[in-house]
């Protein structure tokens, strides 16, 4: 009777592993199914739709992750509509953008130098380097080139800010008086890639609108970013008024023959033009 028991003991034991090695084949059989099932579903073998992978040759311990190449063009497309549709293009409208272009510019007016402005900021536009300085009494087509140059940059996805300097003076005051971000407008005036500044001296200076245009202008001369400035006034050390020390200061980078390609453009003014 003993050895009966012991029998059906070991024949039960029998069981149980058996059954337990076809529940733990099964188990794999399931899990290989899934992996290829999940397999099947991944888009991008090489990062396995993670968009990020590391390169091999770094340390284990410091590990910088780079995009996978599966993505690239996706992130690059995304770039290109903030760059279009987010971007801060301050006194710039569609208007102004529609109708003051290289095409719509009338060089036909005698006695003039119009087509050699025109070519000046054609030029410009192709290689920005320096700063670009056209003076003139109004109507002759200052702020005309300076937004034509904006619109061809916007239409080649380029950053560029223009302001009317009043409006930028009155930007930095509002900041100033209402949440205290003056400091960050300043910031982004001086290190933004391309500048536009409209009719310098149409401003009502004080102490503090001639400190905010000297830290705009020394800071951006300093830094040899592109600058596009235009002024009524013909002769830059008489005509922009300033206290002495700031005048001095501003006529120095102005006149800065190096950086400043300065270009007096010379016709009638175009509401008078037949």
């Amino acid at each position: 009777m003993k050895e009966l028991s012991k029998e059906l003991q070991k024949i039960q034991q029998q069981i149980i592993t058996s059954g337990q090695k076809n529940t733990s084949r099964k188990s794999e059989g399931s899990k290989k199914k899934e992996n290829q099932e999940n397999q099947a579903l991944i888009n991008c073998s090489i990062c396995d739709d993670l968009h990020w992978i590391s390169p091999l040759d770094q340390n284990i311990n410091s590990v910088n992750y780079i995009l996978c190449e599966c993505v690239k063009d996706e992130v690059i497309s995304r770039q290109k509509e903030s760059i279009t549709s987010s971007q801060d293009l301050g006194d710039l409208t569609p208007s102004m953008l529609k109708r003051m272009t290289f095409g719509t510019f009338k060089t036909n007016q005698a006695d003039s130098n119009l087509v050699e402005a025109l070519e000046i900021s054609k030029a410009y536009f192709e290689n920005p380097d320096g700063w670009l300085l056209f003076t003139g009494p109004t109507g002759v087509g200052k702020t005309h080139l300076s937004v034509a140059i904006a619109e061809k940059r916007i239409k080649s996805l380029k950053p560029v800010y223009f302001g009317f300097i009043p409006n930028i003076l009155e930007k930095l005051r509002n900041f100033n008086n209402y949440n205290n971000q003056t400091e960050g407008y300043l910031s982004f005036l001086i290190e933004c890639p391309f500048l536009i500044i409209d009719d310098l001296g149409s401003q009502v200076n004080s102490n503090w609108s001639e400190e905010k245009i000297y830290q705009i202008i020394v800071n951006r001369h300093n830094n040899g970013l592109p600058t596009i400035i235009t002024t009524r006034a013909s002769n830059i050390s008489e005509q922009l008024v300033f206290n002495p020390q700031i005048r001095e200061a501003i006529q120095s980078r102005l006149q800065d023959t190096k950086m400043v390609n300065e270009f007096a453009i010379v016709s009638q003014d175009y509401r008078n033009r037949k």
